[in-house]
């Protein structure tokens, strides 16, 4: 009978059988999957063209699923190496921190641990108080950018963060992200020091996550987090008109949220949002930046 899939892959040792099973010359990559052609078996009874059309019609194909790399990384490595990396990630992580200056950068390197961007290079690409209270603004300086840490101050001095890791791209669309979350900072202190004990963390749960409309700013599900900039209607449509709508919420630095229905339902504190405590569900900000990591900009999107 044929190889197995097992016999293929391990025949032979390891490094044998994944070599021969992975060569350029034998593999193919076909809709996320590796395909592996198994030559038929030599056969003397029959060496007529027909014969050799019907057994190549009978090939059999191995499909190796997306992931398999990684499975066979953690087979073949020992724990006590991931554990020696984790701990060199945190220690680098740690060290990072320490350097940042207090506020907005050592809060978002805190913040931003054992995500895809954790410990990489953090750069300010919007601010709204130097390239303005805009949809436009944001997204002319945000798009394409890559995974996105949004942080805000309200009037009344409540911190918030929320992280988006699919990144910006004006797609007119909503889009699902589990590891997408929005953040509570305790207090100033707690911003300044980026300290992760006051950081508490508001995970997704219901979607869509991320909204990622061209006349609107950063909005995290239909209200967990929105932040119009003055431009998009209530309906959340884009066709308004980039940067030209005429806004229904009467201020460029309205921002309005409600916990529960796709992220956290309530913070320990019991509060509903993520504004200073009282704080409605609306308010108006006095500080608002978007980071991205320069090592992650690309032009394709990214996907959940």
């Amino acid at each position: 009978s044929s190889p197995s899939t097992l016999e293929l892959l391990w025949g032979g040792g390891l490094a044998a059988g994944c070599c021969s099973f992975f060569s350029a010359k034998n593999c193919q990559e076909r809709g996320g999957a590796f395909q592996k052609r198994v030559p038929p078996k030599s056969s003397s009874s029959s060496s007529s063209s027909f014969g050799r059309r019907r057994r190549r019609r009978h090939r059999k194909i191995v499909i190796i699923q997306n992931g398999f790399f990684d499975d066979v990384l953690k087979a073949v490595t020992p724990k006590e190496v991931f554990a020696d990396a984790s701990k060199e990630k945190a220690l680098e992580r740690e060290a990072l921190i320490a350097r940042a200056p207090k506020g907005t950068m050592k809060s978002a390197h805190a913040l931003l641990a054992n995500t895809v961007i954790d410990g990489e290079e953090l750069t300010i690409a919007y601010d709204a108080r130097e390239h303005g209270w805009t949809a436009k603004a944001f997204h002319e300086r945000v798009d394409g950018k890559g995974p996105t840490l949004i942080m805000g101050k309200t009037v009344k001095g409540g911190r918030f963060a929320g992280y988006n890791p699919l990144g910006y791209f004006s797609v007119e669309d909503y889009r699902d992200c589990p590891s997408a979350f929005l953040c509570v900072f305790k207090d100033e202190q707690t911003f300044l020091n980026g300290d992760r004990s006051g950081m508490e963390i508001l995970p997704n749960v219901g979607s869509p996550a991320i909204f990622d409309f061209g006349a609107q700013g950063p909005t995290f599900g239909v209200d967990g987090l929105r932040i119009p900039l003055g431009n998009a209607p209530r309906n959340g449509s884009s066709y308004a008109g980039v940067g030209d709508a005429t806004t229904s919420y009467g201020s460029s630095k309205k921002c309005i949220s409600r916990l529960g229905s796709h992220y956290a339902s309530t913070r320990s504190d019991g509060i509903t949002n993520v504004f200073a405590k009282g704080e409605k569900n609306e308010t108006e900000l006095k500080e608002l930046v978007a980071l991205v990591s320069p090592s992650m900009e690309r032009d394709g999107l990214y996907v959940s």
